[in-house]
């Protein structure tokens, strides 16, 4: 099932009552039982130690508080707005929340969302079209999720807000504000050096996606590269470092994390019944 996105958002939220703002600024706080269902949804978690897991829950409660979780034809569930929240706060474990000031809505779509998109190739022919999406985040916000897409794999839902990073500087290129004690330098080389490699190999002929370190989307622009790569980063994060040691090294020095620490691999699936 393909639903369409509403083209005037604002307009749309506005006409159910449900206007595109933050949430009311309470103080949200996991009752221990929520807690602990959370825990048992979501592996990531189980893989943290016991005060990232602690900063964790403080950060899922100031995005339960400050975010303004609306559902597409159903409402969303509190454990669904926990698991969504659970992902959404994993990039900035260390960075806090201010990252993410400037955006406010998450809709949630029981399944994959048609938006419309128009590009220009290279050429300059513009062309329009419309392509079945399980997540989609714009610079200041919403962030747009599948529900069934997050259920099979919540890296999605770090995909998308890492979106939002990248935005931080104005415009989404691959290229986030970076902390005043990383190199913006060294950032451009690994991951310039890394997109063309990336890029090589995918139109190596006899290369399957079981050959490269991410999803082969990550070709398809700089913004994509660092979004997929962010997923590989904190889910494949020993895989990444093998094959792109640099890049994984920018990201650990950007997020303040380093994921292979805690598993070669982590498992995003999700238990959880499917919306149709």
């Amino acid at each position: 099932m393909n639903l369409p996105l509403p083209r005037r958002l604002g307009d749309w939220l506005r006409s159910l009552g449900r206007p595109p703002r933050s949430g009311d600024g309470r103080r949200v706080t996991l009752a221990d039982t929520e807690w602990t269902d959370l825990r048992r949804r979501v592996p990531f978690i189980r893989t943290l130690s016991a005060t990232e897991a602690e900063r964790l829950r403080e950060r899922i409660e100031g995005l339960l508080g400050s975010k303004e979780f609306v559902g597409i034809d159903h409402e969303p569930e509190p454990w669904q707005c926990h698991v969504i929240a659970a992902y959404a706060a994993l990039p900035v474990l260390e960075l806090g929340l201010e990252p993410y000031r400037d955006w406010h809505t998450v809709l949630i779509y029981p399944d994959t969302f048609v938006p419309d998109h128009e590009w220009v190739d290279e050429d300059g022919i513009v062309h329009r079209g419309a392509m079945p999406q399980a997540g989609e985040a714009w610079e200041r916000g919403p962030v747009i999720l599948s529900w069934n897409d997050v259920l099979e794999h919540g890296a999605v839902v770090v995909h998308e807000v890492t979106h939002i990073l990248d935005g931080g500087n104005g415009d989404v290129n691959g290229f986030p504000p970076l902390p005043r004690d990383r190199d913006p330098a060294a950032w451009t080389a690994a991951f310039s050096e890394a997109w063309e490699w990336f890029n090589a190999r995918v139109e190596t002929p006899g290369v399957s996606e079981e050959d490269l370190p991410m999803d082969p989307y990550a070709a398809t622009a700089p913004e994509e590269f660092l979004a997929v790569a962010a997923e590989a980063f904190f889910f494949e994060p020993a895989r990444l470092r093998e094959a792109l040691p640099d890049v994984y090294a920018e990201m650990a020095g950007y997020f303040r994390q380093e994921p292979h620490r805690r598993a070669a691999v982590i498992e995003t699936s999700i238990p959880g019944e499917r919306m149709t």
